[in-house]
C-alpha cells in the first residue's frame, strides 16, 4: 500500500484511495465533490464540512469489483422500543480480539471518532503523511475490502 498525505480534511477519501490503489483525484470525480462544502457554520475546522459518506465510497468499491464490509469493535445492543441502557455484546477482550481476527490481513477502511485511516493488513497508514501501529488508534469500526462475486 502507497501512504498517502491528505492536502485537507479528506480522511476517508485518502484511506479509500490508499486501501483501492488509486489516486484520490479520480474517487473525487466519481462522487461528484469534494467534501469540503460547508453545511455546518456554527462548528469549527474539520467538523463544519460535509466531509464523505461512507455510502459514497462503497459506490466506488463496487464498480471496480469489491465491497466492504463493516465490523465494529464495540457492537452493542439495544431494543428500539425503550429506553433502555445500551448493553454490549462482548467482553473486551474478546471484543478486541474478535476484531483482529476479523481485519487480520485485509485491506480495510478503519474509522475513529473523528479520523479514517487505511489498513494493509500489517500496518495503519494515516492520512496525514504517517504509518502507525494498530494499538496507537483509537478505531470504533473497519469497513474490511471484499471481492464482489
Amino acid at each position: 500500500m502507497k501512504l498517502l498525505h491528505q492536502n485537507s480534511h479528506q480522511c476517508l477519501l485518502y484511506s479509500a484511495a490508499m486501501v483501492l490503489g488509486e489516486d484520490p483525484a479520480v474517487l473525487l470525480r466519481e462522487i461528484g465533490h469534494d467534501g469540503l462544502d460547508i453545511w455546518w457554520s456554527e462548528l469549527y475546522q474539520p467538523y463544519c464540512h460535509r466531509g464523505h459518506h461512507i455510502q459514497e465510497i462503497i459506490d466506488c468499491f463496487v464498480r471496480r469489483g469489491f465491497g466492504l464490509m463493516p465490523i465494529q469493535v464495540y457492537p452493542t445492543s439495544k431494543p428500539r422500543v425503550a429506553d433502555v441502557e445500551i448493553k454490549q455484546i462482548y467482553q473486551e477482550d474478546v471484543a478486541v480480539g474478535r476484531f483482529l481476527a476479523h481485519i487480520g490481513n485485509r485491506p480495510a477502511i478503519l474509522i475513529g471518532a473523528s479520523h479514517s485511516y487505511a489498513w494493509d493488513g500489517e500496518k495503519v497508514f494515516d492520512p496525514n503523511g504517517v504509518t502507525r501501529e494498530i494499538a496507537d488508534v483509537n478505531i470504533m469500526e473497519a469497513w474490511i475490502m471484499t471481492k464482489l462475486i
